[in-house]
C-alpha cells in the first residue's frame, strides 16, 4: 500500500518536500500531500512552517514555495 511506502520513505528521510516525494513515487504533488496529511492527522508527521529549508539546505528553491513534512520520531507506526 502506498501509504505505508510513504510512511517508510518519510521515516527514513526524516523530512521531505512534497515534490520530492511525488517524484519518487511518480504521483502528483496533490496526491503526495494528501497522503502525508493522513500521517499528520494521526500525529505521526507534521508540516514544517513556511520558509523551512530542506535537509540539504541547497536554497535552489524559494523556501516559501515548497511544503516540507517531517516524521515525528516520538510516535511509532
Amino acid at each position: 500500500m502506498i501509504l505505508l511506502d510513504i510512511r517508510d520513505y518519510l521515516k527514513a528521510a526524516g523530512m521531505v518536500p512534497v515534490r520530492d516525494l511525488a517524484l519518487h513515487f511518480n504521483i502528483s504533488p496533490e496526491d503526495a500531500k494528501s497522503m502525508l496529511e493522513h500521517w499528520v492527522k494521526k500525529g505521526y508527521a507534521k508540516k514544517l512552517p513556511a520558509g523551512s529549508l530542506c535537509q540539504g539546505g541547497c536554497r535552489s528553491c524559494a523556501p516559501e514555495s515548497i511544503d516540507i513534512y517531517q516524521w515525528n520520531n516520538s510516535k511509532h507506526a
